[in-house]
């Protein structure tokens, strides 16, 4: 490299130095009115690191469905006794109350309560305290109304301090017992806490849900979904395909293995096309089961068919990219991996289920023939976007559908996750209608 010229100066205003420059050059002294600096090695800039590049920006939100168990149990309640006692007596009051209860029962409530965080819904049918209005009070539950009659609950209250005779004192208060209504169950969300608070009585979330999925189970497993709105797309195109082609109803079906992320198959209705001449509807040709076909006739030989009588064939293009492809080879992965878990006795439960812990994305909830062939085929994730209120089996709302909710129910062998699917933009609308078993 040749050296650089810098600067010129005088001879005289030029002084000679011993130390470098820069942490990189060599500085030599002036020759005449010149002096230069040469660097003593290259400039070398570190590399940067290649950065992942970023998933899309999602279009939709995940909602994740209530399981049946979940819905009836906060349609649950019962009668609690509650009554109001000075807050500096609160522990007396309550070793006197272990008698008829030993402990307090329902946890997900909180024992005591100030008089301000009591709904006023609720305070308004409480009759006024006896005690003066500068007492600090609180109110206590002290059981459910079937644990024993109201006068022994004020029979016992009546003997501790805050209701004896005191000299001074111009009235000797009496134990008001009162009855409410009360959630029986605990909560399953913040939200539902929350909920209750305003309209029952104060409540304690305690991150957890015995009437389904645990929520960090749900959070983590959502947090993986990044590529929904991507494969929902792609079942879009498949319905709309085979729409267009008029084989069967606006219904599409996606399969992902969820290791890599590949598209095992799509597939679309088609029950409506033209067999041996013949227009039927074929239960079979549902937009699920095909895609539950289509994964085992990949996993055989391309040769052979599953059903010899009524071969899977692709009837879209976005059908036949998927169902040609050599997607099956990260389901082979997928096996290795299995048979060596199983030579270790850890996924027994795997063994000869088509589907074992796949993703499925759908464009409307399946009905009760597919919801079931999905749990049988053992898929971990099921996401669709529109609610099928008059068929659909996903849904556990009682009163509004068929409330079946078969992706959670502890009497079935097997569980998945389930969310709904809503764009940001609200979506189109469906042009299935809710009559229809998708």
């Amino acid at each position: 490299m040749p050296p650089m010229e810098c600067a010129t100066l005088p001879a005289n205003m030029v002084r000679p130095m011993s130390y470098p420059a820069t942490p990189t050059a060599k500085l030599y002294r002036p020759v005449g009115k010149r002096f230069f600096i040469e660097p003593a090695l290259p400039l070398v800039f570190p590399r940067r690191k290649r950065v992942a590049p970023m998933p899309p920006k999602p279009t939709g939100i995940l909602h994740p469905l209530k399981t049946h168990a979940e819905i009836r149990s906060s349609l649950q309640t019962v009668n609690v006794y509650i009554l109001p006692i000075p807050a500096k007596t609160a522990n007396e009051v309550i070793a006197a109350l272990r008698e008829v209860v030993p402990q307090h029962e329902l946890q997900h409530l909180r024992r005591l309560s100030k008089p301000a965080y009591i709904p006023a819904s609720i305070a308004a049918n409480l009759p006024p305290t006896q005690f003066p209005p500068e007492q600090s009070m609180l109110y206590i539950m002290v059981c459910q109304a079937d644990r024993a009659p109201v006068q022994q609950i004020a029979n016992i209250v009546a003997k501790t301090s805050p209701f004896q005779r005191k000299h001074g004192r111009p009235i000797t208060p009496r134990p008001q017992v009162s009855i409410i209504t009360v959630p029986a169950n605990m909560p399953t969300s913040p939200e539902q806490s929350e909920e209750w608070t305003k309209k029952y009585w104060p409540t304690v979330y305690k991150r957890g849900n015995p009437f389904g999925p645990h929520p960090s189970l749900v959070e983590n497993a959502a947090a993986k979904l990044t590529r929904a709105s991507e494969y929902m797309a792609m079942a879009r195109k498949v319905a709309r395909e085979v729409a267009d082609a008029g084989v069967g109803h606006a219904c599409g079906a996606v399969i992902v293995n969820p290791d890599s992320g590949d598209v095992i198959a799509a597939a679309g209705d088609a029950r409506l096309r033209n067999v041996e001449g013949r227009a039927w509807c074929n239960p079979l040709d549902h937009a699920v089961l095909r895609l539950v076909e289509m994964v085992a006739q990949k996993r055989l030989e391309r040769g052979i068919s599953v059903a010899p009588d009524n071969q899977i064939a692709a009837l879209t293009e976005t059908e036949a990219v998927f169902l040609n492809s050599n997607t099956m080879e990260t389901l082979e992965g997928r096996e290795e991996m299995k048979d060596k878990d199983k030579e270790k006795d850890h996924d027994k439960e795997s063994a000869g289920y088509l589907c074992h812990n796949m993703q499925v994305y759908l464009t409307h909830e399946p009905c009760v023939m597919c919801s079931m062939a999905l749990l049988h085929s053992r898929v971990g994730i099921v996401v669709f976007e529109h609610r099928m209120a008059k068929t659909g089996a996903l849904f556990g709302d009682v009163g509004q559908g068929l409330g079946h909710g078969l992706f959670w129910r502890p009497d079935l062998n097997w569980k998945y996750l389930t969310w709904q699917w809503k764009e940001n933009d609200g979506g189109t609308a469906s042009e299935v209608p809710d009559d229809i078993h998708a």
